[in-house]
């Protein structure tokens, strides 16, 4: 069993000059997907009976929940003796390296507890999902921006310009080859860690703001109204923001200590969260499916378009795999968001026969170095004018 040509053969895409994508020339809130191939089906079928013949759970998970504890334990006793080093008198580098520890620990949350629960793959309850959902607050991002921007958005119209909100950061890098073009891009593969950095920056202090008070993040980004409880629970968040990372520390270390602080912890979170999501999509080996027709439409299967837009890496590294949520199972996740990440590598043999089966690519780099590098290397290609 296979698929046409056109649906199933990856190829590194050839664009030519002007490069604006079709969804910013005609900004659109959504875009069909046309055809169905039995790909989702298939895979559904096939990975649901593995379920039930081996009598696996997809979620609530005891060890889901001891590693929730290992994770959230790591971020309070790092904090802790973050301002403990400044109260007993410690050498300030001891609070820095402190606050890196707590800037990880923060990643871990993000990855694992506030990124399961926000798909609803944390537990059967929806009310544990919910609260531990709202874990996303201790990261320093809105529950309900990231549900709309990433559940939604991303995982939706993955790799599409203009209507994956992933791709953007601002116009400081080119995350797409159909994305717009600015000379300043031919250095980005230079100064991208430095942007991936000051991501976190810029959702404590700007973005967060920016789609509260304005209700978009960029021309084709609008998001929808936002609940009474959706606004308390957003300045609920800001306040503990505010609390955990500068008021307590501004106590302890004094206002340039607290912004030293500050800078530490947000920037190694923003650049592990980065760093981390944009290697599963960001590659010039994957697909940057265009919206064409009018109305705009995407002629592919939805499943087929995640498996085309998507990859993973370092299968077989154990601290990674723990760490990062299983997101470097990118493509398992894309498919099955609604699953704990536990899961995903029982079922990786599983999604890739398939892939197989259906003439599609499953992408997958041996280790994180190598998808390290080719990520670095697609920034470059990326960061070329188009011809």
């Amino acid at each position: 069993m296979s698929l046409t040509q056109s649906a199933s053969t990856p190829s590194k895409t050839v664009f030519e000059s002007p490069v604006i994508p079709a969804v910013k020339q005609t900004p659109v809130r959504s875009v069909p997907f046309t055809k169905q191939y039995g790909f989702r089906r298939t895979v559904v079928q096939r990975v649901e009976a593995f379920l039930k013949a081996n009598e696996l759970s997809t979620r609530d998970l005891p060890a889901m929940y001891v590693k929730s504890a290992i994770c959230l334990s790591w971020w309070a006793i790092s904090y802790g003796l973050m301002l403990y080093s400044g109260v007993a008198g410690w050498h300030f580098l001891v609070a820095l390296f402190f606050a890196l520890s707590f800037g990880l620990a923060t990643g871990s949350i993000g990855f694992n507890i506030m990124h399961d629960a926000n798909h609803n793959g944390y537990s059967d309850r929806p009310w544990v999902n919910r609260l531990l959902g709202l874990t996303v607050e201790l990261v320093g991002l809105s529950n309900f921006i990231w549900r709309q921007q990433h559940n939604i958005w991303h995982h939706t119209y993955t790799n599409i310009a203009g209507l994956d909100e992933g791709l953007e950061m601002d116009g400081w890098v080119r995350n797409s080859p159909r994305d717009i073009w600015k000379p300043i891009h031919r250095f980005q593969h230079l100064y991208a860690p430095m942007v991936y950095a000051l991501a976190g920056v810029g959702l404590l202090l700007g973005r967060n703001f920016q789609v509260y008070f304005t209700g978009r993040s960029g021309d084709t980004f609008r998001y929808p109204p936002m609940s009474r409880n959706d606004k308390i629970v957003f300045w609920i968040g800001r306040f503990i923001n505010l609390m955990v990372y500068l008021v307590l520390p501004a106590l302890v270390f004094g206002i340039g200590g607290a912004l030293i602080i500050f800078a530490v912890t947000s920037m190694v979170t923003g650049f592990v969260m980065a760093v981390i999501l944009q290697m599963a999509h960001v590659m010039d080996d994957v697909e940057f499916p265009e919206p064409t027709g009018d109305p705009l439409k995407i002629e592919n299967e939805w499943a087929i378009h995640e498996v085309q837009t998507t990859s993973n890496f370092a299968p077989n590294n154990p601290i990674l795999n723990w760490y990062v949520g299983g997101l470097n199972y990118q493509i398992e996740h894309h498919l099955f968001p609604h699953m704990c990440h536990l899961v995903y590598p029982k079922i990786a043999p599983i999604v890739k026969a398939t892939c197989e089966e259906f003439g599609l690519t499953y992408r997958c780099y041996p280790t994180f170095r190598a998808a390290l590098k080719h990520h670095w290397q697609s920034l470059r290609e990326f960061g070329r004018q188009p011809v």
